[in-house]
């Protein structure tokens, strides 16, 4: 992860403290760490050219985006959804 992202966090190399009774307690604690951690995720910044009220009551808001250009064809969270009722446009940005 470092190599990959030296701006990251404090930029140290050293592992995360952690104490623990048994150690398939501390396996667990890895593995689960890896399963967040351990996968690329991809973020986008999308403008659509309408107002697109989300109906975040019912469901987490899911968008899905094709953009041949970066090479997506994929179903992404939406993180943050920006209205700017003025400009008529909706902002998304895209975790997944």
């Amino acid at each position: 992860m470092a190599a990959r992202y030296p701006s990251a966090r404090d930029a140290s190399v050293t592992p995360s403290p952690g104490f623990f009774d048994q150690l398939n307690d501390a396996q667990s604690v890895i593995n689960a760490r890896g399963l967040i951690i351990g996968v690329e995720r991809r973020r986008f910044a999308v403008v659509a050219a309408d107002v697109v009220w989300p109906a975040i009551s019912t469901a987490i808001p899911q968008i899905s985006l094709i953009d041949p250009e970066q090479s997506v064809t994929d179903r992404f969270l939406a993180a943050r959804i920006e209205l700017n009722l003025d400009a008529e446009t909706t902002t998304y940005e895209l975790f997944g």
